[in-house]
């Protein structure tokens, strides 16, 4: 019975651990696939029409809540 319990607990503790949420590596891939995009989008005619956008919406978002 003793014996049991000794192999129990060496099979939890060697066993892998879960992962809760994302690593720190997911988190960097992420960021650089977000930073080729937005050097790829500003290198064409795109760039200035997503300039656009966020300054029209920003514009807009700074105009209903009241801030100048």
């Amino acid at each position: 019975m003793k014996l049991d319990k000794t192999v129990e607990a060496r099979i939890r503790n060697a066993a892998p651990k879960k992962q809760k949420g994302a690593s720190s590596l997911e988190y960097m891939m992420l960021a650089a696939v977000l930073v080729g995009i937005l050097v790829v989008v500003a290198n064409t005619d795109l760039g200035d029409t997503v300039k656009t956008f966020f300054t029209d919406i920003f514009g807009a978002a700074t105009d209903e809540a009241g801030i100048k």
